[in-house]
């Protein structure tokens, strides 16, 4: 068991953590509360109202690459120790995370069940604000994929994996599996006590829970960041690609 679940001792600063709190508050509450604002008389307007969208996930990312900046350096430089090690290890969480989406979506599908809000909610993002990931690849397919490829994984990295799930970790591994599943509904239920669609993005949590679940066991595996952080802009990709031949 300890070979599957070994010890953790990769986790940022305590004063790393304690400034990820605001960007929580930033994320989370304010730029969505006065997202409404921004884009008044935009939001029919798709083709535009998408970027407030991309600038949401862009200044996300920007913000928390600034926070765990030294963390990242810090942890880069294990990655340059052993690089073979964990390429196969970023292999293996992407190939685990595509079996575990084919054995969440295949029996759903197979019994009828309409799984096109669930795919709406792919590529994984910390949260949307105005347009649903599937939605903005559909609008912006290249901006939109470098926005939720190359920004989106940083935030979620930051706030989710970094801020919830290695400190915990570090200390009791037994309860960071159910802290990662309890973090990452609380964007959710803020959404939907802000604009509703309760169906919608409880689907999105349904379908994003395994990968969050999956990149985190990769964060402790491989006692690096890097591991989810590179693994989640490839699954993101990916998504970015097969996603978009879908027909809304």
């Amino acid at each position: 068991m300890n070979k599957i679940f070994p010890a953790m001792y990769s986790k940022p600063s305590t004063s790393k953590i304690i400034a990820l709190i605001p960007c929580w508050v930033w994320v989370f509450v304010l730029f969505p509360m006065f997202m409404p604002f921004l884009g008044f008389g935009l939001w029919e307007q798709y083709e535009l109202s998408v970027w407030l969208e991309i600038s949401y996930h862009v200044a996300n990312g920007i913000i928390a690459l600034f926070i765990i900046s030294d963390y990242l350096k810090d942890d880069w430089f294990m990655v340059t120790t052993d690089l073979r090690f964990y390429i196969k290890h970023i292999a293996l969480t992407v190939g685990l995370v595509i079996i575990a989406e084919f054995v969440l979506l295949g029996p759903l599908t197979l019994f009828g069940f309409d799984i096109m809000n669930m795919l709406e909610n792919l590529p994984v993002v910390e949260m949307s604000v105005s347009h649903t990931p599937l939605f903005l690849i559909e609008l912006q397919p290249i901006i939109g994929a470098i926005t939720l490829t190359v920004f989106a994984p940083i935030s979620i990295c930051a706030l989710f994996y970094c801020f919830g799930f290695a400190p915990v970790c570090c200390r009791k591994p037994w309860l960071a599996y159910p802290g990662i599943a309890i973090i990452t509904l609380i964007p959710p239920i803020i959404n939907i006590l802000w604009r509703g669609g309760a169906e919608l993005v409880l689907s999105g949590y349904l379908i994003q829970l395994p990968i969050h679940l999956l990149l985190c066991w990769s964060y402790q595996k491989t006692d690096n960041v890097w591991t989810p952080l590179i693994s989640l802009v490839v699954i993101n990709l990916l998504a970015s690609i097969d996603l978009h031949f879908i027909p809304l």
